[in-house]
C-alpha cells in the first residue's frame, strides 16, 4: 500500500514493474505458479507486463478484470471515483465486466461505470494518463472538479467548494513536487481562490 503523497514501485517475481500512484494498493502472489499471473489493485497503477505466451496477466480493479501477455498500460480504479479507467500504451488488452468485453488498441482508453457494464472506449492522451508516473500534473481542459480530484489524492486533503463553484478549465503540467501552497498558488490565474485550513481546502470563484 501508498500512503497519500507517495508513490512506489514493485517488481514482481515474473519481472513485470508496477508503479502504485498515492492511495493505492496491490495485492499479489510472491511467486505465480498457476495458469495465469493474477494481481489485485485499489487506486491507479501503470504496468509494464512480462511478456509470456503461457500464463496470461489478469488484473482485478473494482469488478472489472484486464487480460494481457505483455504490455504497458495504466489503470485507474480509486474507490471514491465512479469508474473505471483502463488505458493502453502499448501492445493490446481484453478489458472485461460481467459478460461484456472490449479489446483495446494502444492509445484507447476503456472507461466502465461502477453501476454498469457498459463500456465507453476512446482515444485519450496517453501521456495525460499517466503523467503521476513521471512526478507530474498534467491539466488539459480539465474543470475544477477533475483538478481538485487528483490534488486531493496527492496532498491528501478534503476539498470543499464555498459559494459559486468556479466553472473554467485547466491546462498546463506542474511538478508533484511542489508544496500545495504553490500550485494553488498558479491555479488562481483561472479566476478561482483557495484557503487551505489544516486538512482542508476550501475552493471558491473569485
Amino acid at each position: 500500500s501508498t500512503p497519500y503523497g507517495g508513490q512506489y514501485q514493485v517488481v514482481l517475481a515474473d519481472g513485470s514493474s508496477i508503479w502504485l500512484n498515492a492511495g493505492s494498493s496491490l495485492r499479489f502472489p510472491t511467486a505465480f505458479t498457476g495458469k495465469q499471473r493474477e494481481v489485485e489493485i485499489t487506486g491507479e497503477a501503470y504496468f509494464e507486463v512480462a511478456k509470456s505466451k503461457t500464463q496470461p496477466f489478469i488484473v482485478k480493479a473494482g469488478g472489472t478484470k484486464v487480460q494481457v501477455l505483455g504490455t504497458h498500460f495504466n489503470v485507474k480504479a480509486y474507490e471514491r471515483d465512479d469508474d473505471v479507467k483502463t488505458t493502453l500504451l502499448e501492445g493490446a488488452v481484453k478489458v472485461s465486466k460481467d459478460q461484456v468485453s472490449a479489446l483495446l488498441k494502444p492509445g484507447q482508453q476503456a472507461r466502465i461505470g461502477d453501476q454498469t457494464s457498459v463500456f465507453a472506449v476512446k482515444e485519450v492522451d496517453v501521456e495525460k494518463e499517466i503523467a503521476w508516473k513521471n512526478g507530474l500534473f498534467h491539466f488539459e481542459g480539465d474543470n475544477i472538479d477533475q483538478v481538485m480530484q487528483q490534488l486531493g489524492y496527492w496532498y491528501n486533503v478534503e476539498v470543499l467548494f464555498e459559494g459559486n463553484k468556479p466553472e473554467g478549465h485547466f491546462s498546463g503540467i506542474i511538478s508533484r513536487n511542489m508544496p500545495l501552497s504553490k500550485v494553488l498558488y498558479i491555479l488562481e490565474v483561472n479566476e478561482v481562490q483557495f484557503q487551505i485550513k489544516g486538512r482542508k481546502v476550501i475552493v471558491s470563484a473569485k
